[in-house]
């Protein structure tokens, strides 16, 4: 190598290296500043407009359930691994917050949730009645004319209209879990109400099939794989399938069709409905599908893909946003009680596939240690081994994996705001004939919610919405009221910091230790 190319070789090498020096430089300028901005002058984010404006209908769409489970568990994953900013706001803790937040740190009602029992507590009558108006369930002493036919998946059942033109989908048991799927679609139905989001009105029923009527044009696929006619005794032999009360009646779950001018389909937990203008905040960066995966592993709720969900156009001119089906949730997976690994892996679990593999399927998982089922109309449903965040869902789901310490605290409030008799009044209306299954269900329920208080109280500081109750010359009196509804009092020397939380039966709290 001659003078010249040494010279030239050394040059790059050094500009090289200085370009490196200047970049490391300032990505440690730029940490060191996010790092200070936390200390600065609070601005309040900009006010979110309302997503309840009249706009033109959307198109209806259908998902492809197969394809958004290769999406979600492989392609999703992947994009998502060479994401690197978001790698690196991972790294540092920097995740972005949601986007929808207001100054105080909650949100505002919308299509998609509205602020109920922790900002505005609701009595143990309204979490029982939840989303139910008008006519409660429907009419059983009239004909039922069936209009369609569900003989597949994982329950049975049929879209019906009753003698008051009301219309339902009934939805039927597993003879040897009677009341579990019904029982926990109603309970799960009344929380996830009390908690903000929209719901189906969802009943428990007993009624005589001597009041099914078939209706004109009901067509169904048959076990050879032929689509036709629905007749008499095909209805015979699949009610023969079903189980039955002493009395003859069947238990069922009905769920009453949504007031919709179109069904529009499923919303999904990424990305926007485009044809929607009030849909202008990319849904994982909203909080309330954020904070969702909080509440749904409080209820066991891991079935939380875009099947389960549905968007609809109301008369008022805009797109509403339901939860729906909550036949597996708490202990119950529609047809059988929720097998034990429910929680602790994902329907396709690469961690837990590789350990078996290493371990020459010796490896013996936590859960399978411990599942029984205790109630058949419950299911199987602990909170034994319950953690709030490592709890896993069917699929990887693109809000959930967006979840910061203030969202997760967000839904912890949530949880936390339900007091004890809120909790046994929802339980209640699953109208389980077992005292000891109630009691069991109710219990379960409040240890964890105490669980996903402890943890994720314990990750931010619950303190929050101050207000000043009183104030007098040289004295006042600041109220602190803490993400459960918990209130602590300070009276006088208010000029101090208040580092105090009333806890579940202190003085400061109210009898049931929860609110005044």
């Amino acid at each position: 190598m001659n003078e010249l190319s040494k010279t030239i070789y050394i040059v790059n090498t050094v500009c090289f290296f200085g370009t490196l020096r200047r970049a490391a430089l300032l990505l440690l300028v730029a940490v060191l500043m996010s790092g200070c901005g936390s200390s600065g002058k609070f601005v309040a984010p900009p006010k979110v407009p309302s997503d309840m404006r009249k706009v033109p209908e959307p198109a209806s769409r259908k998902i492809n359930i197969a394809g958004d489970v290769v999406k979600k568990q492989f392609l999703d994953q992947m994009e998502e691994s060479f994401d690197l900013s978001r790698q690196f706001r991972n790294l540092f803790g920097k995740k972005k917050e949601a986007y929808n937040i207001n100054a105080f740190d909650e949100i505002d009602n919308n299509s998609w949730f509205t602020n109920r029992n922790h900002l505005h507590p609701m009595t143990p009558e309204e979490v029982a009645t939840g989303p139910n108006r008008g006519q409660m369930g429907p009419n059983t002493g009239g004909p039922w004319t069936i209009v369609s036919v569900k003989v597949e998946g994982v329950t049975p059942g049929f879209n019906i209209q009753d003698s008051e033109g009301q219309r339902y989908v009934i939805k039927f048991e597993p003879p040897a879990y009677s009341e579990m799927p019904s029982g926990a679609e109603v309970v799960s139905t009344k929380l996830f109400y009390a908690a903000g989001y929209n719901v189906p009105e969802n009943f428990v029923v007993f009624f005589d099939p001597s009041i099914l009527r078939l209706g004109d044009n009901v067509t169904f696929t048959d076990p050879l794989g032929r689509k036709r006619a629905f007749n008499q005794q095909d209805l015979s032999r699949l009610l023969s399938k079903i189980h039955k009360l002493p009395d003859g009646r069947i238990r069922a779950a009905a769920s009453k069709f949504l007031q919709a001018e179109a069904f529009l389909g499923p919303f999904y937990y990424k990305s926007r409905r485009k044809d929607d203008a009030n849909d202008f905040i990319s849904h994982q960066h909203r909080r309330e599908l954020r904070g969702l995966r909080v509440i749904a592993a409080w209820l066991n709720h891991f079935d939380t893909k875009a099947n389960n969900s549905l968007d609809v156009y109301t008369a008022e001119g805009y797109v509403r946003h339901y939860l729906i089906d909550f036949g597996s949730t708490l202990g119950s997976n529609g047809d059988e009680p929720m097998p034990g690994y429910i929680g602790d892996e994902n329907s396709f679990d690469p961690h837990e596939i590789g350990l078996n593999t290493l371990s020459l399927g010796l490896y013996v998982r936590p859960w399978e240690k411990n599942w029984k089922v205790d109630y058949p109309s419950i299911g199987y449903f602990t909170s034994e081994g319950f953690h709030p965040q490592k709890y896993k869902f069917i699929q990887p789901n693109p809000a959930f994996e967006l979840l910061t310490d203030r969202d997760g605290f967000w839904g912890a409030k949530i949880v936390m705001s339900f007091s004890d008799e809120q909790i046994e009044a929802a339980v209640q209306q699953g109208q389980y004939s077992d005292p000891a299954a109630e009691a069991y269900l109710i219990k379960t329920i409040i240890e964890r919610r105490d669980i996903v208080g402890r943890y994720w109280f314990d990750r931010v500081n619950p303190l929050d919405r101050f207000v000043l109750e009183k104030m007098l010359p040289g004295a006042g009196t600041a109220v602190h009221r803490s993400g459960s509804g918990r209130q602590a009092v300070c009276s006088g020397g208010c000029g101090l910091p208040l580092f105090a939380e009333a806890k579940r039966g202190d003085p400061a709290a109210d009898g049931a230790g929860n609110r005044q």
